[in-house]
């Protein structure tokens, strides 16, 4: 508390009505004056050399529009994951690698103003999936870095947002996150564009399988139908679409078989 008091006239505390994550970020975003802008959750912790690590490679280099490390993903006190970016370069134009594999966790994240002023802010439609989205939108117009090295951690608790909201619900904010980045990124290189679709193929696919596991048929055969126009060869989408067609019996007899023998 000392150490905060010391702070204090720098810092500004603000309410509003709760209207999920992003609306809350973009408020700060807006409300802020600095070049650069971090983001941490009440329950997240910074290591203490994370700030300057970043804000260094930052002013260091004028096409970085944001800079990222890896995680430590904290359950509990007795359990905790390392998220590391693996197979991923330490920086450049990384679209094409964070599009399949999202290695950007939303505490370890600084963002150069200028990047948030030309691309947007986070999307406030999306109940989730809203800190992918908006890292793909850098990702498409900007290089980004990643410093390789756990720099923050990221506290999972039963009352957090990604953890109470339903599964359909992030299924499709899943997929509407890839959607809008479809939508708004019109100057993605070929490679990435293919990345992208391949993506998005994988998402619809599992909405549509979510879907079809719940009995609702014609909604899943629409998703897994779209799956197969964006990869006309992503077989899973295919057998799911034709066991669709099955009696519900016979499909909840191999729906069983399936989880009795772990395939």
């Amino acid at each position: 508390m000392r150490v905060l008091e010391t702070y204090a006239a720098r810092c500004v505390s603000i309410f509003q009505a709760h209207a999920g994550p992003a609306a809350a970020r973009n408020r700060a975003i807006r409300e802020s004056v600095s070049p650069f802008i971090a983001f941490i959750d009440a329950d997240d912790e910074w290591l203490p050399e994370k700030l300057e690590r970043q804000l260094s490679l930052l002013r260091q280099n004028k096409s970085l529009g944001m800079v990222c490390s890896h995680c430590v993903i904290s359950e509990s006190a007795h359990k905790e994951n390392r998220h590391l970016a693996v197979n991923v370069p330490d920086t450049g134009r990384l679209f094409q690698y964070l599009v399949r594999d999202c290695f950007v966790f939303t505490p370890t994240v600084v963002v150069r103003r200028q990047c948030l002023e030309q691309i947007g802010l986070f999307n406030e439609a999306l109940p989730v999936s809203e800190d992918f989205n908006l890292w793909l939108r850098i990702a498409a117009q900007w290089e980004i870095a990643i410093v390789p090295e756990v720099l923050a951690i990221a506290k999972k608790r039963s009352g957090n947002l990604s953890v109470t909201i339903s599964t359909q619900e992030r299924l499709r904010s899943g997929v509407a996150a890839l959607q809008h980045v479809k939508a708004s990124c019109s100057g993605l290189a070929a490679a990435e564009q293919h990345a992208l679709r391949l993506a998005l193929a994988e998402r619809i696919y599992f909405y549509g399988s979510y879907l079809l596991s719940t009995g609702a048929k014609t909604a899943s055969r629409k998703h897994l139908a779209a799956a197969l126009e964006l990869q006309s060869t992503h077989w899973r989408a295919f057998a799911k679409l034709a066991l669709s067609f099955l009696p519900g019996e016979i499909y909840g007899s191999l729906s069983r078989l399936k989880s009795t023998i772990g395939v």
